[in-house]
């Protein structure tokens, strides 16, 4: 099961700094092409922080935080999926940053995730001689 998080972890980190790379991209409107990538990127970085949700309580994560990062990526799949048709026009920069804000915060709660399950590894070796 370790190797399972750590390997959802490691997906968390490489899609999240690609989808912040892809995303500004397509912001700037340079590379709309990728938008099907990013949502790609976007469904597994989503799929990475339910697995680490699901799986990290059993190595010592708090559940709270585990049910945090599970709302998070809800919210940020939601978000995600429905951005285009939410406040349309000039004023949808607002979604766009909400958005990023939402991503930037599901990566984080995901890093979050793998200290936690640091520290509880370094905890037990340390208490089993």
């Amino acid at each position: 099961m370790q190797v399972v998080l750590t390997v959802a972890q490691w997906v968390v980190r490489i899609s999240g700094v690609l989808l912040l790379i892809l995303g500004l991209l397509i912001w700037t409107e340079n590379m709309l092409a990728l938008i099907s990538v990013h949502t790609l990127l976007g469904l597994l970085l989503f799929v990475s922080l339910l697995v680490l949700a699901a799986l990290s309580p059993q190595v010592g994560v708090p559940v709270g935080l585990a049910a945090g990062v599970a709302v998070v990526a809800i919210v940020m799949l939601a978000l995600g999926m429905t951005q285009d048709s939410l406040l349309p026009g000039p004023s949808h920069w607002i979604i766009q940053i909400l958005h990023l804000l939402v991503g930037m915060t599901a990566v984080g709660m995901g890093e979050a995730i793998g200290g936690r399950m640091r520290r509880a590894r370094m905890a037990r070796s340390v208490a089993s001689p």
